[in-house]
């Protein structure tokens, strides 16, 4: 760890914000926002309170407007980290939200075992403190059935997935509130939101072997399930439990673009025999 300002190599792991303050000088303590870092591979959720009691494990087809319209309040995005002359770059590659007009991008200071993250192109501060260190490793993946984009991200016993949509947003500089008020139906509107960021803990199971629960989600309703990431019939894809449009479950096969760190730690630990 540097002294003072950490490079790429220091900040795989787990973080949980625990301050932002934002250009208007507002401030927010209380969002439940959890960034999980691989090698370079990331993803963050970061949800407003009560939202889960709000909205329950329904799918988001089954939500009414307003319901909806409060799955817009969350934020989640996953994508790559980079660093460049002392500034650090969160390329997004999947976003709930249409891409933003500027980069994300932030310079980082340790202050008192916190990490400081303070905006370059926009005027914004956050407070970031770990949650958990240990093995990382992440992989991005695509969907050649449905040609959406994935990544999926181990810190310790911490995992993050993102799945993007199978097709862009409609219309990109329109905020996604806007959009989803704009909807015909409920069932255009849910269609918008299907973008999944969910972050969970990998547990032992009473046989020897391993749950991925899922304890956060941008799709209430894959809070709970268990992702249980395996390696495909022919060893050179990874398949993850999903669900379809009426909630029932099926694999989704996907096909690895970019691993960081040991394969091992991204499919789960079978029971002894």
């Amino acid at each position: 760890m540097s002294p003072s300002h950490p490079v790429l190599a220091d900040l795989p792991g787990v973080w949980r914000r625990t301050l932002a303050r934002e250009a208007d000088g507002s401030t927010d303590r209380v969002t439940d926002a959890v960034w999980i870092q691989g090698p370079s591979i990331f993803a963050d959720l970061r949800q407003p309170p009560g939202l889960p009691d709000l909205v329950g494990d329904a799918h988001p087809s089954e939500l009414d407007r307003p319901l909806l319209l409060a799955l817009c309040e969350q934020k989640a995005f996953a994508g790559t980290l980079s660093a460049d002359d002392g500034a650090f770059g969160w390329l997004r590659r999947i976003d709930l939200h249409p891409p933003a007009a500027l980069p994300d991008a932030g310079t980082l200071r340790w202050q008192d075992g916190v990490l400081v993250e303070e905006g370059v192109h926009e005027d914004y501060l956050e407070h970031w403190e770990p949650v958990e260190r240990g093995g990382t490793a992440a992989v991005l993946l695509e969907d050649p059935a449905e040609g959406s984009t994935g990544l999926l991200v181990r810190a310790g016993s911490w995992f993050g997935y993102a799945r993007d949509r199978s097709g862009p947003l409609p219309a990109p500089l329109v905020p996604l509130r806007e959009q989803v008020l704009g909807c015909a139906d409920r069932a255009a509107a849910a269609a918008l939101l299907d973008c999944e960021v969910s972050i969970g803990r990998v547990h032992a199971d009473q046989v020897g072997g391993e749950r991925w629960e899922i304890l956060r989600s941008t799709l209430p309703h894959r809070v709970g399930s268990h992702l249980q990431p395996e390696l495909g019939g022919a060893g050179d894809g990874l398949l993850i439990r999903d669900t379809d449009p009426q909630r029932r479950p099926r694999p989704r096969a996907w096909r690895p673009a970019r691993l960081e760190g040991p394969s091992t730690l991204l499919t789960i630990t079978a029971a002894p025999c």
